[in-house]
């Protein structure tokens, strides 16, 4: 008898499974063997998996409310197959009504999917979203319909702004323009007799610049920004030349956030508590307090997440877990004293009264090293025959200039194109 998928149980051996792919994603921390299967899945066909072990399904978010995850290893055979009979649907999709998006979506660890009409688009364009640039997806089948365009965006986390469903991206967030699903029929009945343009808007004003133009953007000294008034510059994003010389430790280097919003939370024993989503598994998050000068000053730099992540290589899960960093700060942290470094930087939050106004840090650039070309040496003359060609290499020889190289990585799919839906 053929396996079903809602049958599979957790740490279980299964001989033999036969499915349907309906979606595929790459997560942003994937093991060793991802690679072998990448290439070789493809999203709608059918397969048959071999040999196949199953683990517990505790990640933070999940697309479908399993208990089991199937362990792709090195050693399971995976194999491509014809149509199966009867034949299972392309998609799948966890819809929940506008409606219901805060009162099921919001805190829940299952993610969702919604469906509408495609109402109002803007030209594509990078964003930058706490120190990572949204990687831009191909929108040219959008711009290839002249009629209804329905949208199923999947993989999303619902989360609120002022008091309405925002859809926050996660690393399995896709999207599919008309899809073949039932669930749009009633949309082209409707549609069938009214307009249906698709309005462009225009382009919004938060378009990333060039690296470039980024890492030269709004320059100021330390000096210069411990005397900006933080009210007053609250919006702007600035940069500073400048290099780490120590970490504030009084703080420690990390602590325990909320998985679903990255706040800190109350510790009672062996609970931890979210104000936002009450009781959680608590996940380390980095929150560094640099001591930085540009030479002439010194300031305190508060660089939170992600943006850490960045510039020391790796979480500050794998820092304290895996490599066991618990008593002390992880060494590529130390590596990173006395490196001169672009630093772009905003206004936070003031901790409290007596304290000044934090300055955090957005991203953090290599710092580029320009260098002018010599003069190209004089052509000799034929008739000269005593110029020692080592003399003609070494006036002609020019410096290196150094790559760039930013400290953020290309982060995952989709973009952050905004969207109105009727």
């Amino acid at each position: 008898m053929a396996l079903s998928i809602q049958n599979i149980k957790k740490y279980t051996f299964y001989t033999s499974l036969r499915a349907r792919v309906c979606r595929v994603w790459i997560p942003k921390l994937n093991g060793k063997d991802i690679q072998l299967f990448a290439t070789s899945i493809i999203e709608g066909d059918y397969y048959q998996i071999s040999g196949l072990y199953t683990f517990e399904n505790r990640y933070t978010n999940f697309v479908v409310a399993h208990e089991a995850v199937i362990d792709l290893k090195s050693d399971t055979k995976v194999a491509r197959l014809n149509l199966l009979t009867p034949q299972v649907p392309r998609h799948y999709f966890n819809f929940i009504d506008f409606a219901y998006l805060l009162t099921k979506g919001k805190g829940s660890r299952t993610l969702t999917d919604i469906l509408d009409r495609l109402k109002a688009i803007q030209p594509l364009e990078q964003v930058l979203v706490r120190g990572d640039i949204a990687k831009t997806f191909d929108d040219s089948d959008l711009h290839k319909h002249t009629n209804l365009i329905i949208v199923v965006f999947a993989g999303f986390r619902v989360t609120e702004f002022k008091g309405k469903p925002n859809l926050a991206s996660t690393v399995a967030s896709l999207w599919y323009s008309n899809p073949e699903i039932p669930e749009i029929l009633p949309y082209k009945h409707h549609y069938n007799q009214l307009p249906v343009e698709v309005y462009q808007l225009p382009a919004s004003m938060n378009v990333v610049r060039s690296i470039e133009q980024q890492i030269n953007e709004n320059r100021k000294t330390i000096k210069e920004i411990l005397c900006m008034d933080p009210y007053e510059h609250k919006s702007e994003r600035f940069t500073c030349k400048a290099s780490i010389a120590d970490y504030d430790l009084h703080r420690g280097w990390w602590y325990q956030s909320c998985p679903l919003c990255t706040k800190s939370l109350s510790d009672k024993g062996t609970i931890f508590r979210c104000i936002e989503h009450n009781e959680v598994t608590s996940v380390p998050w980095f929150k560094v307090d640099c001591i930085v000068t540009d030479g002439n000053d010194v300031a305190t730099f508060l660089m939170v997440g992600k943006t850490a992540e960045n510039l020391f290589g790796s979480s500050a899960h794998c820092y304290l877990y895996d490599k066991g960093f618990i008593d002390c700060i992880p060494p590529p942290m130390i590596e990173k004293l006395n490196k001169d470094k672009i630093f772009q930087l905003r206004f936070g939050a003031f901790r409290s009264v007596v304290n000044r106004c934090d300055i955090i840090v957005t991203n953090v650039f290599d710092d580029i090293v320009t260098a002018e070309a010599p003069p190209l040496p004089n052509e000799p003359e034929l008739h000269i025959v005593d110029v020692p060609l080592n003399n003609q290499a070494a006036s002609s020889s020019s410096k290196v200039v150094s790559p760039l190289d930013p400290t953020t990585p290309t982060p995952v799919p989709p973009s952050k194109t905004n969207v109105n839906f009727s």
